[in-house]
């Protein structure tokens, strides 16, 4: 598989991932399953020294635990032009929370990459 994807496949490999689930008794691939306690975990993590953490996927009751604990530095929303009609609303049930937006990124598909961050007020 490194032949095929290159640098990108080292990369993905040697880096070190960390998973939360409620149902893993193990994980593979370079990573760490975070404990039934995860906001002590990021927390930890967050301590660490080294590059940034990056989560990847929706998580929807993962994503609001980490938002409502301050554990998230920046979002990056992908905007398509499409309209889904129906889904799960990740935040429900949580307080409202500004942001500021620091980064766009337009894609030639006409998706919009917003970066923000929590705002301190």
């Amino acid at each position: 598989m490194e032949e095929a994807f290159g640098d990108y496949a080292v990369r993905m490999n040697t880096i070190p991932k960390h998973v939360a689930s409620r149902t893993l008794t193990e994980v593979k691939w370079n990573a760490t399953l975070l404990g039934d306690d995860v906001v002590d975990a990021v927390r930890k993590l967050k301590e660490q020294p080294g590059g940034d953490i990056l989560k990847v996927g929706t998580g929807g009751s993962f994503s609001r635990t980490l938002l409502e604990h301050g554990l998230v530095d920046e979002y990056l929303f992908w905007l398509f032009p499409v309209i889904a009609g129906s889904g799960e609303r990740l935040y429900d049930g949580i307080d409202t929370t500004d942001f500021d937006l620091i980064d766009v990124k337009r894609l030639t598909n006409g998706v919009l990459g917003l970066t923000y961050v929590p705002n301190a007020r």
